[in-house]
């Protein structure tokens, strides 16, 4: 069953000394965003994370971070939502970083994948989660670099 929270994940590598993010256009809806997805049953949002990269990319990373960004959202977005009764109107979306070192596969969620720099993935994504999040990436990525 549907869990109450979705999980939003920018898989990131670093091309010349400069990091690159990969964003997908959605099969659904034509957007551009991060890899994202709900939990399943009693999984952990970690493992929710770890499980959307694989479905959505193929992608395993490594240097999991939980960013400090996270954002509520309409339950009535989501399938099952009649069930989380303890979740009123809006349920939580906990986003994370993962350095990644292969290509994506294509998924049936997405129609193409793009890695970019910090102020192409900005202009391209459509929610203003996915840039908030993305934005402390590149802060703390910046930041060690």
């Amino acid at each position: 069953m549907r869990a109450p929270f979705q999980v939003l994940v920018f898989p990131y590598r670093i091309f010349n000394e400069q990091p690159r993010y990969l964003i997908g256009k959605r099969s659904d809806n034509g957007v551009w965003q991060a890899v994202s997805g709900g939990g399943e049953d009693s999984e952990s949002t970690i493992e929710a994370a770890k499980r959307e990269l694989k479905e959505e990319t193929g992608l395993i990373g490594s240097d999991w971070q939980k960013l400090d960004s996270m954002c509520m959202l309409p339950k009535v977005y989501y399938a099952g939502h009649e069930n989380w009764t303890n979740h009123q109107f809006v349920v939580p979306e906990y986003s994370f970083s993962v350095r990644v070192s292969t290509e994506p596969q294509l998924s049936s969620e997405h129609t193409k994948f793009r890695w970019c720099g910090f102020q192409e993935a900005s202009e391209l994504l459509k929610y203003d989660s996915n840039r908030i999040a993305l934005w402390e990436l590149n802060q703390r990525l910046n930041r060690n670099l």
